[in-house]
């Protein structure tokens, strides 16, 4: 009887180990339900997730079973999912693909050699600018001290610069220039009267013997108040007073066009 009492509490022993086992397999099996259930997306919400990743990071995001899966550059394994790739540098614009700078670096070459020939690179000078081409004329050139008159022996100068310039279909703003020493005459009050006036009489020359369209000129004066150098020496002030020839770029055509 002893025998058969020991036999029925060994066979107990060996069978507890099943409700704990049972008890985790429950455990296990409720967990994997609630994950199956949170993984339940709605699939237009999921690829709505999608265009907006693929929008704003430019990766590729795949819907699997209704779980978003974001992936980066296949060719980059090591770029964590969800950041953005690094945009390209911007490469710069190349001038020669440019037809309208071709054109304008075509006409200060043809400029530069004109006033190399006649001996006054000096006194002209010609550079581009975001404006577009800019011709400086140095007043000692042009100009008496006080005098808007254009001397008689530069306006064959100013004329051949006409000649060059008139081909290029662009509007062409031409600007005076003073010092800051003040000037008080009958005929010119202040800096402003006589760079206008200056400004004007090589406006003028053109209209009259150039044969530019009134339409593509305008005049204007700064006086003192676009100085280019110091005007503490001479040498400054004798590069402020000047008169500048502009041929604009097309992107100042509807500003133009506006105030004609």
């Amino acid at each position: 009887m002893a025998k058969r009492r020991k036999k029925h509490e060994g066979h107990e022993e060996g069978e507890a180990w099943l409700l704990p086992y049972s008890d985790l397999m429950t455990l296990l099996l409720a967990v994997f339900i609630v994950l199956f259930a949170v993984s339940k997306v709605d699939e237009d919400k999921a690829k709505a997730i999608s265009d907006s990743f693929r929008g704003l990071t430019g990766n590729t995001v795949l819907i699997d079973g209704g779980a978003g899966i974001m992936e980066g550059d296949g060719n980059k394994p090591d770029q964590q999912p969800g950041v953005p790739t690094e945009a390209p540098a911007p490469t710069e614009p190349n001038p020669s693909d440019d037809p309208e700078r071709v054109d304008l670096e075509k006409m200060k070459g043809e400029l530069d050699r004109y006033m190399e020939e006649a001996g006054l690179s000096g006194s002209v000078t010609t550079r581009l600018d975001e404006r577009g081409l800019v011709i400086s004329l140095s007043d000692s050139i042009l100009f008496d001290a006080a005098s808007a008159e254009v001397k008689r022996d530069y306006i064959v100068t100013l004329l051949k610069i006409g000649e060059i310039i008139k081909p290029l279909d662009s509007y062409i703003r031409v600007e005076g220039h003073t010092d800051n020493a003040p000037i008080s005459t009958l005929r010119y009050p202040s800096n402003w009267e006589l760079s206008g006036a200056r400004a004007a009489s090589v406006v003028k020359l053109f209209i009259g013997s150039s044969g530019i369209n009134p339409d593509r000129l305008s005049v204007v004066g700064y006086g003192e108040s676009r100085p280019v150098a110091d005007n503490a020496s001479n040498e400054g002030r004798a590069r402020n007073r000047r008169v500048d020839i502009i041929l604009l770029s097309v992107r100042y055509n509807s500003l133009e066009e506006q105030q004609s």
